[in-house]
Parts: C-alpha cells; sequence; structure tokens
C-alpha cells in the first residue's frame, strides 16, 4: 500500500480578497512527482507555498516527512523570481546597474552567493552543480553581470544544493534556452533518485522526464491524474483559450498606423562590440532593421541578447561608443535617451524585476507613455481611456486599483505588456514577454501581437527561447552565439510535451 506523503482534506486558501482552494482534499504518495498546473490566478503558487508553510491555510494540511530519509525534513519553495542582495545585505539594485561595471563589487560572486548559502557543502559538489548548469564559466562574475537565464540558474543551483525532502519549483523552466531545460531535466531525476520528491509548477508543453502525476487546480479544487491519464500530447495547439479576445475592442486598439513612421529603418548596428574588461560580449555586429519588418532575436542563456537590445533603447552605456543609428538618425546627435525611448515600446524581465511594485495596475499600463518604472507624471483623459480600454482586452479591467504586488505574476506580465502597447509605438522590443503566462494567455497575447503589427509600417523585435511563444508574424531572425550576429533562416522547432 502507497505510504502518503502530503495530505491535504477541507483545505481553503486565500489569495486575498478571494479563495483559490475552498473545502479541497488530495493526497500526494511516496514516490510520485508533481506538475502542477492551471489557468493564470487558479492559486498554483498560493498553493504551492501552503504546502511549504508560507501562506496560511484553513483545514488539513500536512507534509509527511521520513525518519529514514537521510535527507533534511524541509519543504523548500523555490519562487518564480529570483531577489538577491547587495554585500549589506540590501536587494536594493536598480535598473541598468548591471552595466555599470563600477557597481559590480557591491554584490557577491556566483562562488560567493553559492558557498554563502551552503557552508558545509564540499566545494567538489558546488564546482560540479555549476558544471551541470553550465555555469562555470561564470563562477568568478558579479551577480549584477548575470543574464535573466543565468540568474535563474544560480537561483536552481542554491535549491538543488539544498536537497531537501521536498522541492517545489515555481516554474523553474521559464526563461531558460533549450539546452538548459533539458540539463534540468537530467537534475530532476537524479534528485528523485537520491529521496527528494518533486512538485513543478508549470505549463503542460514541456513535462519533465521525471512527472509521475499531474495535478490541475480548477473551480477551487485539485484534481489529481496520473501522467497516463492526463495524456503526454497536451499541447497548446490542441487545447483552446477559455477566453477569445474582443475581437472589435481589438480592433480600436490595432488599426492606426504608428504615430511616428517618418524613417526607412528603425535601426542600424555597424560593426557593435561591447566588452567588459577582458571578456567580449559582441563582436562586430552587423545588423540593420527596415521598417515593418519582424524579426526573431535568438541566442542562448547569456548570449548577449539583452545587451544588444539595451544598446537599442540606450540603457547600455558603451550605446553611444558605436555606430548605431535609430530611425535613420545617429546616435549620440543630440537626442536625449527620453527621445530614444519615445519611439520604442519594451518589455522584459529586468524591466519587471525593477518596477515599483505599490503603482496600481492602472498607473503601471500608463507609465508606457513616459518610460518611467512607476508613474510620476499627470495624464489626461484620453490617456486614462486608452490605458482601460487595454486592460479590458487583456481581461484586467477587475484589477485597474489594485497594487502590483497584489496581483498574480502572470497578471503583473501582461500590464507590462499593456505598458509596452499603449503608446503604439513604431518599434516593439519584446524581450521573453511570455515567462510567467498561462497557455491561454500567451495565445491571447501573441495573437494581439500579430494584430498589431499588421501594419506594414510597425517594426518588431522579439525574443523567446520557444516556438509555441512566438508570433506568426515573424519573417525574419538572428542568432547571437559567442558575440558574433548571424542571420538565419526562420524555421519552425518542434517543441515535444516530455523533456528529455
Amino acid at each position: 500500500m502507497q505510504q502518503p506523503f502530503i495530505t491535504a482534506s477541507n483545505l481553503t486558501v486565500q489569495y486575498p480578497p478571494q479563495s483559490v482552494l475552498h473545502n479541497a482534499a488530495f493526497t500526494m504518495h511516496r514516490g510520485e512527482q508533481w506538475l502542477l498546473t492551471g489557468e493564470a490566478g487558479s492559486g498554483k503558487t498560493t498553493l504551492a507555498k501552503a504546502i511549504c508553510g508560507k501562506v496560511f491555510h484553513q483545514g488539513e494540511l500536512m507534509v509527511h516527512f521520513s525518519e529514514q530519509n537521510s535527507l533534511p525534513q524541509q519543504a523548500l519553495f523555490v519562487a518564480q523570481w529570483y531577489h538577491f542582495t547587495n554585500h549589506a545585505g540590501i536587494s536594493d539594485f536598480y535598473y541598468q546597474q548591471r552595466y555599470n561595471s563600477s557597481d559590480a563589487g557591491d554584490a557577491n560572486t556566483v562562488w560567493e552567493e553559492l558557498t554563502n548559502a551552503h557552508p558545509t557543502v564540499a566545494e567538489a559538489s558546488i564546482t560540479a552543480m555549476l558544471q551541470q548548469l553550465n555555469l562555470t564559466h561564470r563562477t568568478h562574475a558579479s551577480l549584477l553581470l548575470l543574464s535573466n537565464g543565468e540568474q535563474k540558474k544560480l537561483q536552481l543551483a542554491k535549491a538543488f544544493l539544498t536537497a531537501p525532502q521536498l522541492l517545489v519549483l515555481d516554474n523553474p523552466l521559464v526563461g531558460l534556452d533549450v539546452d538548459a531545460r533539458k540539463k534540468l531535466n537530467a537534475i530532476f531525476s537524479a534528485l528523485v533518485q537520491q529521496g527528494t520528491q518533486l512538485i513543478i509548477i508549470g505549463d503542460t508543453v514541456e513535462i519533465p522526464a521525471c512527472i509521475t502525476h499531474v495535478a490541475t487546480i480548477s473551480n477551487q479544487q485539485v484534481q489529481v491524474q496520473t501522467r497516463e491519464a492526463f495524456g503526454e500530447c497536451s499541447t497548446i495547439a490542441q487545447r483552446k483559450p477559455a477566453i477569445s479576445l474582443d475581437q472589435q475592442a481589438l480592433h480600436n486598439l490595432t488599426a492606426q498606423p504608428p504615430f511616428f513612421t517618418a524613417f526607412q529603418h528603425a535601426v542600424q548596428l555597424n560593426n557593435v562590440h561591447v566588452q567588459y574588461g577582458d571578456k567580449k560580449i559582441l563582436q562586430q555586429v552587423n545588423w540593420h532593421i527596415a521598417k515593418g519588418s519582424k524579426w526573431w532575436l535568438q541566442g542562448a542563456n547569456g548570449a548577449g541578447k539583452s545587451t544588444l537590445l539595451n544598446l537599442i533603447t540606450g540603457d547600455h552605456p558603451q550605446a553611444y561608443a558605436n555606430d548605431i543609428h535609430l530611425f535613420d538618425k545617429k546616435r549620440g546627435t543630440g537626442e536625449s535617451i527620453w527621445d530614444i525611448k519615445q519611439k520604442i515600446g519594451y518589455a522584459s524581465p529586468e524591466l519587471h524585476w525593477y518596477f515599483d511594485v505599490n503603482t496600481s495596475c492602472r498607473d503601471v499600463v500608463l507609465s508606457g507613455y513616459f518610460d518611467t518604472t512607476g508613474l510620476y507624471r499627470k495624464v489626461s483623459d484620453e490617456q486614462v481611456k486608452q490605458a482601460d480600454a487595454w486592460l479590458y482586452l487583456l481581461q484586467l479591467d477587475g484589477v485597474a486599483n489594485k497594487k502590483l504586488s497584489a496581483v498574480s505574476i502572470s497578471q503583473q506580465r501582461l500590464l507590462l505588456l499593456a505598458r509596452a502597447l499603449i503608446k503604439n509605438p513604431p518599434l516593439l522590443i519584446l524581450d521573453e514577454p511570455c515567462q510567467g503566462l498561462d497557455d491561454h494567455q500567451t495565445q491571447q497575447f501573441t495573437d494581439i501581437v500579430d494584430a498589431l503589427v499588421q501594419h506594414p509600417e510597425r517594426t518588431l523585435i522579439y525574443v523567446s527561447h520557444r516556438k509555441d511563444q512566438v508570433p506568426a508574424c515573424i519573417n525574419q531572425a538572428l542568432r547571437i552565439s559567442n558575440g558574433e550576429a548571424t542571420i538565419v533562416t526562420h524555421q519552425p522547432e518542434q517543441y515535444p510535451s516530455t523533456i528529455s
């Protein structure tokens, strides 16, 4: 008879002001590994936190640790977002700080972060973990210099070295390239072999091989199925969005041409070079982006994609040391950074990290008019009307007056995407825009992007590690590898429902 590992009965968990689970019941047995899934806002993260003792609950919810298992009797929750601190123990970094080399010494190195967190773990084990996650070359790099994907790997490395009896991971694959996701699959299997049980929050596009059961939250209940019963072939293409977009509202927001069209090339990069000390990030990059083209920017974690984008947006200090033209005007000929940003709609994980979470959801969208990480200027009635139209289209009108911190991660991402779109810019730069979105939201958002860029004078640069999250409008691709840029043939890739 299977022994229970986690038991829940009459379980009620709240994500104020509403309950996400009500009188729910489920049992996870020893030896099972769960994928926890469900629509955005269904309560996946809240349940995961409750299991790990981080959220108050009513009813029974118990983890039955094993005395025979030598691993720590601990339920460790690993959040989707990683916030590290400086040497003073303060998480007070600012947007763009990673590009200011003088600040790099204010943060730990990768090695310091891991050894400080695990002082009793053998150095050989830490070295092996860095090698498994392809972080060896970043061992002595400041945390400030890590890319989005590299920070995610470091966060996971810290958790894996803990090796508790229960490890709960919130969207661990988000932001990672194909190779990294395959490496994680091997690590998951190794953890299971040594006695760790896993609960992984994620979608059903790529299910790790170790998963035995799929737990779906729906209507405040938890439905558990075996992997086989759930069906290994579940894909986004087979799962229709639960809520369709209001086509008239979509047309009203996307039919107008960009507010500025008097240019031939949105971007021209000529022999662009970026270097930190002896480390070359970008080498002789040439990239000409004609008005109306739709580009997919590709590259592994740490390849330099975000650096390249921040040269374009003006957030990188070496932008003015390179030959860069924006909208047919050479950078450094008198325009301010705000003049540059005015014509660009931008969203990225880094922008999300540093955004003022005390801003209301409506004001998050409105801040797109001014390219600030909060709203600090007065807005017109027409601008408020436009923001409310975007909130309605994205089914976020119900949270308009809530603080950003009070809504789910996926809702936060959608708000920042609306922020990028609201001013109707001629150039859209969307860096991993679908991180944290569920299948339905991803499909809805890519539909919006496709509708928006149908206009021949709107230009798009889109970054994603997953083809299933790339809009259909994409017609060209540039790959960054070893600091060099290559135009590649745009061919669809297939992403199986199992990582192998």
